[in-house]
């Protein structure tokens, strides 16, 4: 198996040089070619190292007109030096081996075996374990990557021990930390949003028109027009409620139930009587840190205390350093209380710092995915990937089609770069300068339907890419916190990403650009949602070592 990869692998990378025929690489589907082969060599072969490398290495191959050796030095020299040096891309890595070690030490102290029996009860079902993520998801609304992170480390224990299947868990870990992050007033997300908001109304050419808009009120406008989080959320929860799956996530569901509930791995102090708090202290230390950290850092204190100054601070602060710094003294605090606990006469167990440091072990290869794909975008991003496709598609553009033209822009360069805010920034100030034109917007407190329908089809759109695609930081991040491996994940949440956002742009973009009310649509939509998952889903099977779980007629019609 490992030489037919291979062999595939090299036979991809070779078919790069067909491109080099072409006179203007840059203007050609070529920049389109390192996206599809990585993430067409990822479901063929299910190696995401070897299928992100692939991508990059061809992408050079591109830069450097077929020489090879100017592809491997500048892979190496110009893409992995930088992605390792940037500030933001440091504190992601230090923050993710951190929140390794975090969360095994919560498992070494006893406290989330506590905590696991306290969240699933004396009966445990899979459906419990997964609204617990879908809420705990909800609760830490203020950052994708660090939801991402948290609630599949918390709540992958919980999930093994009620036969949830790792990839359904990684689904409902990536649907609500993107998702919910993009719709949040008050998140790391929002002071980006206006920033790109300004500026696609500034490239309208209207000085005076820019200088009276207020981004954060578009923010609010665009609200009912993100289609595409909110079908996802609804579609994600009524799976759940209903327990009904189809295509892959079914059969991994299925395969679930089969497999015994396994034994705790890791060795535990005292599990029946190691209090809950060992992990829930630590655990609120760690949220709340992150909140006020945010508010402090981005000069909170300095701004009159108001809802939209809040906002601004938020957005200003430097995310990624205050995710590490809360998690170190969230680290410290569970240190301090599992050396207590251990010193009680009932209890026995390991250091606190061996199972820090094997946490942080465990975290090195899904680290260094988050490396590799860092290589990738900066390939694609040189090679002007997302404007080539923003010029292919926006030509001869009745006005009723921008909102739905606009999503699918969006959500194809989010996928093909796997970033959300890279394509915000990219289609965003094309986006709004078409919307005011077409909807003959001159400023004013009326806001045309079609320019908020437009804005939130850039924002939406964004999140998709960033939710299901291969390349992005929040999947993969998503997948390896749910230890569950990273293309299982993307080919099991694939079809319920492209299924909502055919909804969205079939009962929402489309129709919105018509002037049907987004109310309307959002009912309409979320019964399709309703539709899709009652008669399209199916009930995973029930193994026998599950049967006690006692489900209801209800969930098993």
């Amino acid at each position: 198996m490992n030489r037919t990869r291979i062999f595939i692998s090299l036979a991809a990378a070779l078919s790069t040089f067909a491109w080099l025929w072409l006179p203007d690489i840059k203007s050609s589907p070529a920049v389109l070619w390192p996206s599809v082969l990585a993430v067409g060599l990822a479901f063929v072969t299910r190696d995401i190292y070897l299928s992100l490398f692939v991508g990059a290495f061809s992408g050079t191959l591109l830069l450097h007109e077929g020489n090879p050796w100017l592809a491997f030095q500048d892979l190496f020299i110009t893409r992995l030096i930088p992605s390792l040096t940037d500030r933001w891309n440091i504190s992601v890595l230090v923050f993710t081996l951190m929140m390794g070690g975090f969360v095994e030490l919560l498992n070494r102290s006893g406290g989330m075996t506590a905590l696991s029996r306290w969240v699933v009860g004396r009966s445990p079902q899979p459906r419990r374990a997964a609204l617990g993520a879908y809420f705990m998801g909800w609760l830490l609304f203020f950052d994708g990557l660090a939801s991402a992170l948290l609630v599949g480390k918390t709540l992958r224990t919980i999930a093994d021990r009620t036969g949830l299947s790792r990839e359904k868990l990684a689904f409902i870990v990536d649907s609500t930390s993107s998702p919910i992050a993009g719709l949040a007033l008050l998140s790391t997300w929002v002071a980006y949003e206006m920033s790109v908001i300004r500026q696609g109304f500034e490239n309208t050419g209207e000085p005076a028109l820019a200088a009276m808009v207020a981004p954060y009120s578009w923010l609010v406008l665009s609200l009912p027009f993100r289609f595409y989080n909110w079908f996802m959320l609804l579609l994600v929860f009524l799976g759940i409620w209903l327990m009904r799956d189809w295509g892959p996530m079914l059969s991994a569901e299925r395969a679930a139930r089969l497999k015994p509930i396994p034994e705790p791995t890791t060795p535990e102090p005292n599990p029946t009587t190691a209090p809950a708090a060992l992990a829930l202290v630590p655990l609120s230390v760690l949220i709340l840190g992150i909140l006020i950290g945010l508010y402090l850092d981005g000069g909170g204190l300095h701004r009159p205390f108001t809802f939209q100054e809040l906002i601004q601070a938020l957005g200003k602060a430097d995310a990624a350093s205050v995710f590490v710094l809360a998690t170190a003294v969230a680290t410290v605090v569970a240190l301090t209380l599992g050396s207590v606990w251990r010193r009680s006469p009932q209890t026995t167990g390991e250091s606190g710092r061996h199972a820090f440091l094997q946490g942080m072990h465990q975290m090195f290869l899904p680290a260094l995915i988050l490396v590799l794909a860092w290589m990738l975008n900066s390939v694609i991003k040189e090679l002007r990937t997302a404007q080539y496709l923003v010029g292919l598609l926006s030509q001869n553009l009745p006005a009723a089609w921008l909102p739905g033209f606009i999503f699918i822009l969006a959500a194809t360069i989010s996928f093909s770069t796997g970033t959300s805010w890279g394509t915000m920034a990219i289609v965003m100030p094309l986006a709004i300068p078409l919307g005011v034109t077409l909807s003959g917007y001159e400023g004013g407190t009326s806001a045309p339907p079609l320019l908020a329908a437009t804005i939130g089809a850039v924002l939406a759109g964004a999140v998709f890419g960033d939710h299901c695609s291969p390349i992005s930081d929040t999947t993969v991040v998503s997948a390896f916190s749910s230890e569950c491996d990273v293309t299982a994940h993307v080919r099991t949440q694939l079809p319920y990403a492209v299924t909502v956002a055919g909804v969205a742009l079939l009962l929402g973009y489309l129709p919105a650009g018509y002037g049907i009310a987004p109310g309307w649509l959002l009912v309409l939509g979320g019964l399709l949602c309703w539709c899709l998952v009652r008669y399209l889903g199916r009930h995973p099977a029930i193994g026998p070592s599950h049967q006690e779980q006692n489900f209801s007629p209800l969930q098993l019609r």
